[in-house]
């Protein structure tokens, strides 16, 4: 952007290298370790991987390691970084199940709650909302989900649903079955996971706007050029509207924008 560029991310211990080509890569990769030899720390090689990232990134064969001095790094296909797994096509897929999958071990867990007769419908849809739901929507604020993750995340929805209001009695079979997605709407009265989602997006877009100083808030202002392969629909509808940053600015009219979605 403009004449900056990042070349290291990092959280504690938890370093993310970055460049435009293996070059600077190994440039920058080569400074730190030798940083951090004077201070006495060592790279650890079997630790340590590389990731190239792009919709073409898997035509692009530069080998299976990396040689930096003394140093072998093995290429992969994707890393985690702060519990977020980035792919190297940038894909939401691997992301998807892992977070689907910790979910269903939450809910599987807790398993006995919500097949408990003493506990109150309300109570289950509260251990829903405040222990299962976050650990799925962990990071989701800068997801852009197609409509095939949003399926799968409505499904893994209903099946809690379905198991917290439970089944119901046919009129006209008079016989137990599952309850349709009408009913479980009509019951649940309460934002869906995909519209908490889309909430989740426009509060941090509203959070990172408002922050003086931070690169997050300079790349908004100067837009970067490049072909957006898939934008949410609700993204498009606040950069549509001019007025959204002095809107964001607002802490609490924003929270109110959030809450009832952006039309």
């Amino acid at each position: 952007m403009g004449n900056t560029t990042i070349g290291l991310l990092a959280y504690a211990d938890d370093l993310a290298i970055l460049g435009n080509n293996l070059d600077t890569v190994k440039q920058n990769c080569r400074k730190l370790i030798n940083v951090a030899g004077k201070c006495g720390l060592k790279i650890n090689d079997k630790k340590t991987e590389y990731v190239i990232i792009g919709r073409r990134s898997r035509e692009y064969q530069p080998g299976e390691f990396m040689e930096i001095d003394n140093h072998k790094f093995k290429r992969a296909s994707h890393f985690k970084y702060l519990g977020s797994i980035i792919t190297q096509d940038s894909d939401l897929k691997m992301e998807m199940d892992t977070r689907i999958l910790m979910g269903n071990r939450c809910f599987f867990g807790l398993g006995s709650m919500f097949s408990s007769k003493i506990l109150s419908t309300k109570l289950k849809i509260q251990l829903y909302m405040t222990l299962i739901r976050p650990v799925v929507l962990y990071g989701s604020e800068t997801w852009t989900l197609r409509k095939v993750e949003e399926k799968r995340l409505a499904v893994f929805e209903r099946k809690i649903l379905r198991r917290i209001y439970g089944p119901c009695i046919d009129s006209d079979t008079r016989e137990w079955t599952i309850r349709h997605n009408d009913e479980l709407k009509n019951l649940y009265q309460k934002p869906d996971i995909i519209s908490e989602i889309n909430r989740r997006r426009l509060m941090w877009a509203g959070h990172a706007w408002r922050k003086e100083g931070s690169f997050i808030k300079a790349v908004i202002k100067e837009n970067p050029a490049g072909k957006r392969y898939r934008i949410k629909k609700e993204v498009k509808a606040v950069e549509r509207n001019t007025q959204w940053r002095e809107a964001a600015e607002d802490r609490e009219r924003w929270r109110q924008i959030c809450l009832q979605g952006w039309s």
